[in-house]
């Protein structure tokens, strides 16, 4: 895939080798990903959702502005649009499975807007399994075989089995952090960070992700405030001052260009943003990052 010059690689699934047109999912072996998948060891983000188990091996993992180092045990989450690249050891081995979000809201209309890892304000992007290990391992392994074996009612099973994989990661990532996950409205602000995800290169005011929602601005509002202590607002500001960082992070766009790209009137408006967000300049932010 090429990559242009202020803009970051986006991977779909098609792209993937031996996909199916219009397949809602896609399977691969860690081993193989490195090495039949052109650009992964470089910065890019999905069009889609990504569970991914480390059964053996090392590395690093980088998504966003954060590095993991991988170990044994692992399973990583990600979300469409998150930036990540990683640096993978020859003994690498483990299952990455891919999924747009119609695969599982179709059959589960609200609950992917539930889970705490798929979030960008998640405590984590990952979990270390321990007694589950077997369990979850297993799971990775029946799915990726009905995935080749091509046979009868196969986007079911491996729906069911994707269901259980995020049921049982959920119950472990309840487990090892203290997210405010029970709380009334919780799904509704997840879907209001997804809703953010798509539009807010467009769109950075409450009131349009209110009439999404079909609830007013106030309640929304109320319903951050309550379940992640932040202002509707805030968590709009948030998402472009991320992409800002990432396109600042991994690109060599200018600031302007990236002003440009973020739909911002111009790079001295784009410049009151950042430092009112991160209290440094986007120049002195990326100098930093040199």
């Amino acid at each position: 895939m090429e990559k242009l010059k202020n803009k970051l690689p986006v991977f779909c699934l098609g792209m993937y080798p031996a996909s199916r047109q219009n397949e809602p999912f896609y399977m691969i072996r860690l081993e193989e990903l490195a090495k039949t998948v052109d650009g992964v060891d470089r910065p890019h983000s999905h069009s889609f959702y990504m569970l991914m188990i480390v059964l053996n091996g090392s590395g690093k993992h980088h998504i966003d502005l954060h590095t993991y180092y991988i170990e044994k045990g692992q399973v990583y989450f990600l979300s469409p649009g998150q930036v990540h690249s990683w640096e993978l050891s020859d003994d690498i081995v483990g299952y990455s499975l891919f999924f747009e979000s119609n695969f599982l809201t179709n059959q589960y209309p609200e609950r992917l807007y539930t889970y705490s890892f798929f979030n960008s304000n998640g405590q984590s992007p990952l979990i270390k399994l321990k007694e589950e290990t077997e369990l979850v391992s297993l799971l990775f392994q029946q799915a990726y075989r009905e995935f080749e074996n091509h046979q009868a009612r196969r986007n079911q099973v491996i729906l069911s089995f994707l269901n259980i994989l995020l049921e049982k990661a959920d119950r472990i990532y309840l487990k090892q952090f203290s997210a405010h996950v029970n709380l009334p409205g919780h799904a509704l602000v997840r879907r209001y960070e997804q809703e953010i995800n798509r539009h807010f290169l467009n769109h950075k005011d409450v009131k349009y992700y209110a009439n999404l929602l079909s609830i007013t601005p106030n309640h929304l509002n109320f319903l951050c405030k309550s379940i992640l202590d932040k202002t509707a607002s805030q968590l709009i500001y948030e998402r472009v001052g991320a992409e800002a960082q990432r396109l600042l992070s991994h690109t060599t766009a200018s600031i302007k260009e990236i002003a440009t790209d973020l739909n911002f009137e111009d790079s001295s408006y784009f410049n009151r943003f950042f430092k009112k967000q991160f209290g440094i300049s986007p120049s002195e932010f990326r100098h930093v990052l040199l």
